[in-house]
């Protein structure tokens, strides 16, 4: 596929494969389809059962297929030579690849060239949120799919829907004007998946009917025509004029207009006092600690004041965060743009969607990093990233899909271009076409945005944004705290420096050609502070594996100022060698800022910026190693390493993050409202106030009040006795020596508890460890409901849609799945609890409190964060007000925490 393809293309063949996870008789697929269209001739189709008995009861979910119709089938051999008839010798086909099936299809289509239809999703429509096959459904044909099962036949007409979508919008200049841009990368990459999509979109009308060609535009290389610009935004700053208050009396009417308005809209009392209570800090410029029940509707529990005070103070302004990009989508474009539509007298106030800069890829940089002579998968590398550009406003750069990856990830390219491009660092306001600037802008004009955590940490470290917004709504406020201690505290990955190493060697590589004299000294030493650099970061990964040689990949661990290695002085000793040798190579480039000698060696604008930007991403991370120096002998502040294979991250970062949030948040900002379903322990807030510095009064001027800090407890509507929690007279100790006992009774006990259930039932683990172990000994135990497992680091949208539709499937989950997910009805009735999700002793924020803190008030903080996850968990069972069911917990220490 991502090869040169040297025949005519006459044909467009599609195939889709169905297959178990077991082979039986060598072979696993058990239902194949296929069509083939062509210019001149009616379309010609196939389909097959093929003989398969291992069928399980998620794949009879998705293919719609009977055991005894498999049991009927022909053998997989007729079926191949079947096949292999009417394919006749085809040179590529096109497949829907969504489970990892192509090895064997190959087996069935002759091994020619496959142009795997995920990954083209992936590559044309980087916006979508999920590419399961229901979810590309919908978005192909506009409307809602019952169902989650296709047919092999389904799933190959849908194939082709989906290339004809793709041709048809994504590469129609009529429909989409950047498509002559894509075109030409697309053709100029001389592979078999940029030929088959160009020639398609110019023979559309051909393939598929219609009255207009596709294209008609010319193919073009100015890409940059297409681009939005971002918009000079008028600064206007905070007006210190006494604010005109929202009457709470007022809110209870809005609410119940919300109900008026629309029947899926239900008035809940709880909901119109939250409401109240929002108001009353807003008015105030109180800081505002508000939990609330599942249920209560918070997000419009506090967008209706929020909205009604922005309209009665036309210079306030609001900034609402909450904890994932998912989430914030949601408040956005769903929440929010419900609120205005009911509303008409909101709509007039600005709103904008602002997430962190490294969520956007630098337009400049990336024009900056093209080469005439790129070709194959490397263009089809910067193409992808060229697509994100066009579609910023959906799609991120940091989230690349599973298909992208696999395909383009293989290349270290992708990884180093991704690294180089990202607006996190070197994109200024000057660079008005690029996604990051155009978002600002945006939000500078904007009275109320939508952020993340992370970002809302920063928001003031903005030059254009500090100062602006002096109202802040924090959602899924028991993540803050990490969110905060993530965004000031410092992180070096080598992976990045070698990254930014490979892409400044052969620019100076280059220059080094014209260059004499003490110009050509200065770049040969450069270069030689390059291979020291690489070398000092072999020394350093030597030194961090072996600090704790049985450390797993990726294990993050406390880095120990007192530990041998430090005695030794090797670890210290590498660290600084390695800030003071990344400085040396900006040193030795610095006539690179001298504008006229560039001129005269005639090196290109777009070179000099390149070099500029790595140089400054090189000054950042020595900057950041000297930050971590220090902090390895404060009290206050925990280091942490990972190591790979090859490569280690170092993080400094701040044990106590509660004096950062007074400094940050309260001592600039008029109201703080910090909201969630979880943050009481034992019906108390002293946890949360600790964290968040609310244990002891606050002074933001000499001479002021004290800020007020509020704390209110709503309900949930739902009703008591919606759910019973339970523990199993044989559930045993959790804990970690007693691994054994616990794993042997889990194996007992989860097929019993999902069958007498029926499936329905959603099983959470505290870590990938535990779940792929039982997982493994349960897996044949649970085959009449199909068996959704989450995979680390994959996407786990398409696992929510299938747990929704398959009505007696069964999920393992772990961490993400304790909190932000909705299974409303009868599709989860039984939620099951294996441990008790204490926190890890060994990570380095638990040791580092450890020594900070009291043993009491350490305790206290430890139990706190399990209670919390576990009433996230335990929270995932009632949704709505008709939901009912059990939870069950197998750990037999819930019994003492429950009392």
């Amino acid at each position: 596929m991502l090869n040169s393809y040297p025949h005519e293309i006459q044909q467009l063949v599609f195939i889709y494969a169905h297959t178990g996870l077991k082979a039986d008789r060598n072979n696993r697929i058990y239902s194949v389809a296929a069509a083939i269209l062509d210019t001149d001739k009616p379309k010609k189709e196939f389909n097959s059962p093929v003989r398969y008995s291992l069928l399980t009861g998620r794949e009879k979910y998705y293919s719609n297929i009977s055991k005894e119709a498999l049991h009927k089938a022909p053998l997989h051999k007729d079926v191949i030579a079947d096949l292999g008839k009417f394919l006749n010798h085809q040179k590529f086909v096109f497949a829907f690849d969504h489970h990892d099936t192509l090895d064997e299809l190959r087996k069935y289509c002759g091994h020619v060239p496959i142009v795997d239809i995920s990954f083209a999703a992936e590559f044309f429509l980087p916006h979508l949120e999920s590419y399961t096959p229901r979810r590309l459904w919908e978005y192909v044909f506009g409307r809602t799919r019952d169902k989650v099962s296709f047919t092999a036949e389904e799933l190959v007409d849908l194939s082709v829907e989906v290339v004809k979508h793709i041709c048809g919008e994504s590469l129609n200049d009529t429909r989409t004007p950047r498509a002559a841009a894509v075109r030409y990368f697309l053709e100029k990459s001389d592979t078999l998946f940029g030929d088959v999509f160009v020639h398609i979109a110019r023979n559309y009308k051909k393939y598929f009917g219609g009255l207009f060609d596709s294209c008609v535009v010319r193919d073009t290389s100015n890409w940059k025509q297409f681009l939005e610009i971002a918009e000079k935004p008028a600064q206007k700053k905070n007006k210190n004029t006494a604010i005109k208050k929202i009457s709470p009396d007022h809110l209870e009417n809005l609410y119940q207009g919300m109900a008026d308005a629309d029947k899926d809209y239900i008035f809940r009392p709880e909901q119109a006092e939250y409401g109240q209570q929002v108001a009353d800090a807003i008015n105030d410029g109180a800081v505002l600690t508000i939990e609330a029940g599942t249920g209560t509707g918070k997000t419009q529990g506090y967008l209706i004041p929020v909205m009604e005070f922005l309209r009665k103070n036309t210079s306030a302004r609001v900034a609402i965060s909450t904890y994932t990009k998912s989430l914030q989508q949601q408040i956005f474009q769903r929440e929010l743009a419900f609120t205005k539509d009911i509303f008409k007298h909101y709509q007039d106030i600005p709103v904008a969607l602002l997430k962190g800069k490294s969520s956007y890829i630098c337009a400049e940089k990336l024009g900056h990093i093209y080469e005439e002579d790129l070709k194959g998968q490397r263009l089809l590398i910067w193409l992808y990233f060229l697509n994100l550009v066009f579609c910023f406003r959906d799609a991120d750069g940091d989230t690349a899909g599973e298909k992208i990856k696999f395909y383009l990830g293989s290349d270290f390219f992708f990884y180093r271009t991704l690294n180089e491009i990202s607006a996190r660092d070197g994109c200024t306001p000057r660079h008005t076409r690029c996604p990051a600037q155009v978002v600002t802008a945006e939000a500078c004009s904007a009275r109320l945005i939508v952020t993340n955590h992370h970002k809302l940490a920063l928001l003031d470290n903005d030059t254009l944004l500090s100062g602006l917004f002096r109202n802040y709504v924090i959602d899924e406020a028991n993540h803050f705290e990490n969110a905060v201690r993530g965004a000031l505290g410092a992180e070096v990955r080598s992976w990045e420096i070698s990254g930014v190493l490979r892409t400044l060697e052969p620019a100076v590589t280059r220059i080094l050609k014209k260059a004499a004299a003490n110009l050509a000294k200065d770049i040969n030493t450069s270069l030689t502070n390059m291979n020291t650099v690489r070398e000092l970061i072999k020394k350093l990964w030597r030194s961090l594996t072996a600090m704790n040689p049985g450390a797993r990949p990726g294990q993050v661990s406390e880095l120990q100022w007192d530990h041998p290695g430090f005695k030794r002085g090797h670890i210290k000793a590498h660290m600084m060698s390695l800030e003071y040798a990344l400085q040396d190579i900006g040193k030795n480039l610095k006539w690179v800022r001298d504008a006229n000698l560039c001129r005269m060696l005639k090196i290109q604008p777009r070179t000099v910026q390149r070099i500029k930007i790595a140089m400054s991403q090189l000054d950042d991370y020595a900057e950041s190693l000297n930050i971590i120096e220090d902090n390895l002998v404060s009290q206050d502040k925990v280091t942490a390493y990972q190591c790979f294979s090859k490569n280690w991250t170092l993080a400094a970062q701040s044990v106590d993050v509660a004096d950062l949030i007074r400094e940050h948040i309260y001592k600039e900002k008029d109201c703080v409202i910090y909201t969630a379903a979880t943050l009481c322990h034992r019906d108390s807030f002293d946890n949360f106030q600790s964290i968040t510095g609310m244990d002891r009064p606050f002074v933001a001027k000499e001479g002021t009040e004290p800020k007020e800090f509020r704390f209110q407890v709503i309900p949930s509507p739902f009703p008591k006795d919606a759910m019973d929690i339970i523990v199993p007279k044989n559930a045993v100790n959790g804990k970690f020596d007693n691994k054994a006992l616990w794993v042997n009774t889990l194996v007992t006990i989860l097929p019993e508890l999902i069958e007498k259930n029926k499936g329905r039932t959603l099983v959470l683990f505290s870590s990938y460890s535990d779940l792929n172990l039982i997982a493994e000994k349960v897996a044949e135990s649970i085959t009449t409901y199909p068996l959704l497992i989450q995979h680390q680091g994959c996407s786990t949208i398409h696992l929510c849609d299938e747990f929704r539709e398959m009505r007696e499937s069964v999920l393992f989950g772990v961490d993400t799945f304790w909190y932000g997910v909705d299974f409303k009805g009868d599709t989860l009735t039984q939620v099951i609890i294996t441990r008790i999700p204490y926190p890890t002793p060994f990570d380095p924020i638990q040791m580092a409190r450890k020594k900070l803190m009291s043993p009491k008030a350490f305790w206290s903080r430890y139990y706190y964060d399990t209670d919390i996850k576990m009433k996230q968990g335990i929270g995932r069972l009632i949704r709505c007000d008709t939901d009912r069911g059990k939870v069950v917990i197998l750990d037999s220490r819930y019994r003492g925490l429950s009392e």
